[in-house]
């Protein structure tokens, strides 16, 4: 037999042997997707501590009847890892009470997850046990019987709360309509800084002190008053006793915002100095870190020259 032929007829028996095995995996792969391509605009996730109402006015997310603005980001994740479910094998059923039982399925143990679109139900599952790996579970979906091995860390993204689900952020605003803040310390004394105009027609003014003033410095503390977040949000309920420490008048697009911080009582004097903020912008007392404080607090002579 000639070797070219030779070789052909090994080349042949290689491609078949190839085609074979993957032909067996295919066969093998018990992995099934479960996808939908509306958005919600509406979520409800019922964990065995708590019922997060979650819904959509305008371009906006607010979590239940209080109406907390809802963490942007943290809507993202529910519906992305409800939108694109990956089940890899189906590991039973929950005709067999064992089994609810064994994928941790219990109503005193699952969490409920619903994404609607107006009335219409886009999806629902109900998310058991932790599997092996921590980024797996074991889920029911669409109210179906089956129980799925699911991966992408469905489970983790559904262990929340309404805490977790709120927006860290008190001010997010446009630093070029900050026209001027106005800052009164602890004794009551204030100063304040302004500007008129744009470019190289802005025209500063101060009040409360004399100084020679730097524009560029000036700019940069004015423009920094553009955001605030909070590491957390106080219960309405919650009886805080503190002092005022410091307190901000915000000018901006042509209305005021104001801001009070508070200093909290220390158990000892060993411990670090805490803080809570009011903001006319919300209702909701939060917590607010020495850093954020020290900025309000900035004397006026720092921004000078």
């Amino acid at each position: 037999m000639k070797t070219r032929k030779l070789v052909l007829i090994v080349a042949d028996a290689v491609l078949l042997a190839v085609c074979l095995v993957q032909f067996i995996l295919s066969a093998r792969d018990t992995t099934k997707y479960f996808t939908f391509k509306d958005e919600p605009d509406s979520l409800e996730i019922v964990t065995p501590q708590e019922t997060i109402s979650l819904y959509k006015e305008g371009e906006d997310w607010f979590i239940g009847e209080k109406k907390y603005p809802a963490s942007m980001s943290m809507v993202d994740s529910y519906i992305s890892a409800i939108k694109n479910i990956r089940a890899l094998d189906k590991v039973g059923s929950i005709a067999n009470g064992n089994n609810v039982e064994r994928y941790e399925l219990t109503d005193s143990k699952k969490t409920i997850v619903t994404a609607k679109l107006g009335d219409k139900v886009l999806r629902t599952i109900e998310i058991g046990k932790t599997a092996v790996s921590s980024s797996q579970c074991y889920m029911t979906v669409d109210g179906g019987k089956d129980i799925y091995l699911v991966s992408g860390g469905v489970n983790d993204t559904f262990d929340t709360s309404v805490a977790a689900a709120r927006t860290t952020i008190v001010l997010n605003l446009n630093s070029d309509e900050i026209t001027g803040v106005a800052i009164t310390d602890a004794e009551d004394k204030t100063w304040s800084l302004s500007r008129m105009g744009d470019g190289d027609d802005v025209v500063w003014n101060v009040s409360g002190g004399e100084i020679e003033l730097d524009e560029g410095k000036a700019n940069v503390w004015l423009t920094s008053f553009a955001s605030l977040s909070t590491r957390d949000w106080y219960a309405e309920d919650a009886v805080l006793e503190g002092t005022r420490a410091v307190s901000a008048r915000i000018t901006y697009n042509l209305k005021d915002i104001k801001l009070e911080f508070f200093a909290l009582p220390k158990n000892n004097e060993k411990d670090l100095q805490q803080y809570y903020g009011t903001c006319s912008e919300t209702p909701y007392r939060f917590k607010v870190d020495e850093k954020t404080v020290k900025q309000y607090l900035k004397p006026l002579e720092e921004l000078a020259k």
